[in-house]
C-alpha cells in the first residue's frame, strides 16, 4: 500500500529543484524506471490517495493495481503548464480511461476532484474522509486474502491486454493457466473442496 505522509498523496516533482537546475533528464528516466519496475512486479500495489495526487503523484497512482481515493482528493497532470510532458502517463492514461478523457487531463493540465475521477474510471473507489482509513484496511484485507499465484498471473496478463494480439495473448494465457493448475495453491484448494463434498 502506498500513501502520503501528510494531507497529500504526492504532489509530484519539486518545482524549486527544477528551477535550481537540480533535476535533470536522467532523474526523470530513473523515476520512470521505478514506475515500470512496480508495474511489472507480481506484487499488487494499492494507491491510498489521501489528498492531492498531482503530476508524479498521479503517475505513481497509475502504475498501482487499485486506487482508493479520499473524497477530498484532487488528481491531475499539470506537466504541460510546467513546459514538460507527463512521461509514460501519455501511454498509461488513455488505456485506463480512454483517449478523449486522457487528452483532456493531459492537454489542459487541470486537476479534477475524486468523484469525477471515479466516474471516468481513474480511481476504483471514493470514500468520505472519515471512512477512508477503515475502508483502506478492509481493502487491504480483501487483497491479502487472494491466492498469490492466480493474482500474479492475472496481473501479468491484464497488463498485456492492450498490447498483444489475440492469438499471442491466448498463448500466454494458456501458459499461465497451466502454471495455475500445477500450483500448490490450486491442489490444496481442490483437496479442500473434495473433503467438503465427502463430509464428516
Amino acid at each position: 500500500m502506498i500513501t502520503g505522509a501528510g494531507r497529500a498523496f504526492c504532489s509530484g516533482v519539486d518545482l524549486k529543484a527544477l528551477a535550481a537546475d537540480r533535476f535533470h533528464l536522467e532523474d526523470f528516466i530513473a523515476w520512470e524506471d521505478a514506475m515500470t519496475a512496480m508495474e511489472r512486479m507480481d506484487a499488487l500495489f494499492i494507491a491510498a490517495i489521501n489528498g492531492h495526487c498531482l503530476g508524479g503523484g498521479l503517475q505513481l497512482a497509475l502504475v498501482c493495481d487499485y486506487r482508493l481515493a479520499n473524497a477530498d482528493a484532487r488528481l491531475g497532470l499539470p506537466a504541460v503548464k510546467e513546459r514538460l510532458i507527463p512521461s509514460m502517463s501519455l501511454y498509461r492514461l488513455p488505456r485506463l480511461i480512454g483517449l478523449a478523457r486522457a487528452q483532456e487531463l493531459i492537454l489542459l493540465g487541470e486537476p479534477i476532484d475524486a468523484r469525477q475521477a471515479e466516474r471516468i474510471g481513474l480511481v476504483n473507489r471514493v470514500v468520505a474522509p472519515d471512512e477512508f482509513e477503515a475502508e483502506l484496511a478492509r481493502t487491504i484485507e480483501r487483497f491479502l486474502a487472494l491466492p498469490a499465484t492466480t493474482v500474479a498471473a492475472s496481473k501479468r496478463l491484464t497488463r498485456q491486454a492492450f498490447d498483444a494480439g489475440f492469438d499471442e495473448f491466448r498463448r500466454r494465457m494458456e501458459k499461465e493457466f497451466a502454471a495455475c493448475l500445477a500450483s500448490d495453491e490450486y491442489r490444496a484448494a481442490m483437496e479442500l473442496l473434495r473433503a467438503e463434498r465427502r463430509g464428516p
